[in-house]
């Protein structure tokens, strides 16, 4: 328990220990509480012990029965069954007794029998006459509460399809944007990209529309990528799309269609959050990288120097390489392509069910000019066994026609291969070919993975892409390729350390073909960690070189950061160099590099700073090359959601499923979600952007981000959301006066410790030493009496300040005991 924890507790449970344990001491027997309906022998208390120690023994009579916890709401450690629940707001009858209450339910992760009752004592009743058996342990001096329940009481981790919240409407901008500034000696260069999807989710339907500007040097292109709408329809386990979208099947995949399909909900891929694709390679200084397909940008990003990893980007087809271009800070460029075959290419396992499209080819990127065919096509995917499934289709166009195979099979535990076949008729042409792919990844051994993807196609062969082309040149079709390879091996060593070995390999039809060779090797020691990285282009690669490069860096703790030194060394020669780094905190993190030419006797220095300031995510960087070239960069990114409750931003991209959390009206509250930590607005809002689709998501708040006169009703919620849809969460939070009384009698002495104070004839503390008195909350106004030796009471006169103090864990009042009289009996 961390001491905010405890600090929002002691109020409470001050008073109550000390209560209890001196009273206690003087009991002759006492029986543990097991359960709500489990009786219990009264316990007999020696009054005079009570009285020596001045104790009210009237008020002892209070925990005659068993340690309890006084009447109201009070923040508790929750467990069930033995597992931890965090942190709670538990409420308690007059007798001490725990009511179940909606929020505790929620809290304990268990149904709720009486989801229909009104009143918070229908719902109690309603949930312990349904589970009877239910214990309820009771550790008030700790301030725990621990449930033992039947197991039908749990709420199921992954319960039906059919429970899960849905509906909800919203509408969204996600953004990224990206500019930089180069200035060299004689010139200068200037590059601005700007990446949009707007929509909006309403009763399940969701519209998202892509859109991307580019400039460069005073050439700009503004990109239309898609528009579409999408349902997902559970009693058919299948997902509608209508509009500008991709083919879905597992066989034909990728070609762009204006029209609709429907495939199997789970056989879906969100494209950018789970393609598969990723870019490596080196970068020889504060580089921006530009990944394309079909001649579209779909990533832009800035990267330092050193190796690089791009993963998930953003597709716009599973069949298409990719072109990567890295442009360093001298304005030069290295390029390679990364193969279709090794994200898939289509072969890997798909969801039992059917799929169907239909529609117009709608060309991607520049290539405004291509003919646009009408296009059907459909396919079905069967399990064959618990191990094996298969998939066949077929694909019509004008003057096009394809059919085609795949199966997707785990050979061990460890080991699954996937092959697919593809057989064209081009019929403008006279073409006929065929294409065949496969993969194989195993868990060799425990220490040993590998991997293998390859393609092999026919001059003949045809994509449905292919035939739309309006090529001048009739030996167009000698560029495309024959042949793709890729492998790769990881082997890792406690004593030797991790390897990693990738090869890539195209051949042309015209016999040119391309290399690449990418390998890797880190080991961690006590005090560092040594990295090497290699990165070799075999064969043609086109104007801009090889792209050789080798990468030794050593990484160890300095202070509160991190120092890195390295050499790198690659055709233009060696150079060494050494960053810092650190994260402050969550919103803020820096680098500082520098770096020496060999060559041209020259220092580089950078420095960058990633920002998250909670409702954006921003990075800014500074570069310089030498004497004659100045590089500026800076990017922003996130999400902007107007829902029926105002506008709420998020700091990163708002998906297709999302919730909006409300924490009261409480700004600066940190909640941890699926997708990464959030904090909520002015007005107590917050987005949790990527909501996995029928799937259990677990959100919880940051207790220590809550101010501290504010306890948390149930810090945590489990959810499982129908895709598209948009739910609101609510953490109810309760804000509380926390009071520390110090309390006198007429004359100015301390009140006797161990008296009793009251309200409304109900106990809530006891005084403690030099006439304390806790309070775990109050209102203005309110009236408490505290029970004097020789059977009086008197009444508490103090004032509170007309505001709380939302920084401190409890206000120091001053009060006084006056009204002074008989006890009434």
């Amino acid at each position: 328990m961390t001491s905010a924890h405890i600090w929002r507790v002691c109020p409470v449970l001050m008073g109550v220990m000390l209560f209890t344990e001196q009273i206690h001491a003087a009991a002759s027997q006492s029986l543990p509480v097991s359960g709500p309906d489990v009786a219990t022998e009264s316990v007999e208390f020696d009054l005079d012990m009570l009285k020596g120690r001045n104790i009210d023994p009237k008020a002892a009579s209070y925990f005659a029965d068993a340690p309890r916890f006084s009447e109201g709401a009070h923040a508790v450690s929750l467990s069930v069954n033995g597992g931890s629940r965090g942190r709670a707001i538990a409420t308690f009858d007059k007798e001490g007794q725990l009511l179940f209450t909606t929020a505790l339910l929620d809290a304990a992760q268990l149904l709720n029998p009486g989801q229909a009752e009104k009143k918070p004592e229908d719902i109690n009743a309603r949930f312990l006459a349904t589970y009877p058996m239910t214990q309820v342990q009771l550790k008030p001096g700790k301030g725990e509460v621990g449930l033992v329940v039947p197991t039908d009481a749990l709420r199921a981790p992954d319960s039906d399809i059919g429970s899960f919240a849905e509906g909800g409407t919203a509408a969204l901008l996600n953004y990224s944007l990206l500019g930089m500034n180069s200035v060299f000696s004689n010139s200068r260069s200037e590059f601005r990209s700007l990446d949009t999807v707007a929509g909006f989710n309403i009763g399940d339907w969701l519209v998202r529309s892509r859109q991307s500007y580019t400039a460069y040097d005073g050439n700009s292109r503004t990109e239309h990528l898609y528009t579409y709408g999408q349902k997902t329809f559970t009693s058919l386990k299948s997902t509608f799309q209508g509009g500008q979208i991709n083919i879905a099947n597992s066989l034909f995949s990728g070609d762009a269609i204006t029209g609709v399909q429907i495939v199997p909900e789970d056989g879906l891929r969100a494209g950018a959050r789970n393609s598969g694709a990723v870019a490596e390679g080196v970068a020889n200084s504060t580089a921006r990288v530009e990944v394309r397909q079909n001649g579209a940008l779909i990533q832009s990003s800035v990267v330092p120097p050193g190796p690089f990893t791009l993963t998930n980007l953003p597709l716009l087809s599973t069949s298409t390489d990719l072109d990567v271009t890295i442009i360093e800070a001298d304005g030069s460029r290295r390029m390679f392509s990364i193969p279709a075959a090794s994200f898939g290419g289509g072969v890997q396992g798909a969801a039992p069910g059917y799929s169907f499209a239909a529609g117009q080819y709608r060309p991607l990127g520049s290539d405004r000019s291509s003919a646009k065919p009408n296009v059907v096509t459909g396919s079905g995917t069967w399990a064959l066994n618990r191990h094996t499934t298969a998939t066949a289709g077929l694909m019509a166009a004008d003057g096009y026609q394809a059919a085609g195979w795949a199966t997707h099979h785990g050979l061990t535990p460890t080991t699954s291969l996937g092959l697919r076949q593809v057989v064209s008729n081009a019929t403008d042409e006279s073409r006929k070919g065929t294409q065949v792919s496969a993969s194989l990844s195993t868990q060799a051994t425990q220490k040993l993975s590998l991997g293998l993807s390859a393609t092999h196609q026919t001059e003949g062969y045809r994509d449905l892409a292919d035939t739309t082309y309006r090529q001048q040149d009739a030996q167009w079709y000698q560029t495309r390729y024959r042949d793709q390879f890729t492998t790769s091996a990881s082997w890792s060593d406690e004593t030797l350390g991790g390897f990693r070995l990738s090869h890539s390999y195209s051949s042309q039809f015209d016999n040119q073909s391309t290399q690449r060779l990418l390998g890797s090797w880190s080991k961690n020691f006590k005090h560092a960690t040594v990295s090497l990285n290699v990165e070799k282009s075999l064969g043609e690669t086109g104007p801009y070189g090889h792209g050789n490069a080798a990468y030794l860096s050593v990484t160890m703790p300095l202070g509160k950061g991190s120092l890195r030194t390295y050499v790198n060394n690659d055709e233009r020669g060696t150079r060494t160099g050494a960053s810092y780094s650190q994260q402050i905190n969550d919103t803020f993190g820096y680098r500082m590099q520098g770096e020496r030419d060999s060559v041209n006797r020259e220092t580089d220095l950078s420095v960058s700073t990633n920002l998250l300031p909670r409702y954006t995510q921003a990075n800014l960087g500074y570069s310089r090359s030498g004497k004659d070239s100045t590089s500026y960069n800076a990017s922003l990114t996130g999400g902007v959601v107007a829902h029926n409750e105002g506008i709420t931003f998020s700091p990163y991209e708002v998906n297709d499923t999302y919730s909006i959390l409300s924490v009261g009206d409480v700004s600066g509250v940190k909640v941890t979600t699926p997708q990464g930590p959030v904090w909520t607005d002015a007005w107590g809002k917050a987005v949790a952007p990527g909501m996995q689709a029928y799937q259990n998501n677990r959100m919880e708040i940051v207790a220590k981000s809550l101010p501290r006169n504010v306890d948390i009703v149930n810090g945590y919620k489990e959810l499982k959301v129908g895709r598209g849809s948009v739910t609101n969460v609510d953490f109810g939070v309760v804000a509380s006066r926390r009071i520390l009384l110090n309390a006198t009698y007429a004359d100015g002495r301390p009140l006797d410790k161990g008296l009793a104070v009251s309200s409304s004839n109900q106990y809530v503390t006891t005084v403690v030493d030099k006439g304390q008195v806790f309070l775990p909350t109050v209102e203005p106004g309110a009236r408490l009496t505290v029970a004097l030796p020789a059977d009086k009471t008197c009444v508490l006169d103090f004032t509170l300040a007309p505001k709380a103090d939302t920084e401190a864990f409890f206000e120091t009042v001053n009060a006084v005991c006056n009204n002074v009289q008989e006890q009434a009996l």
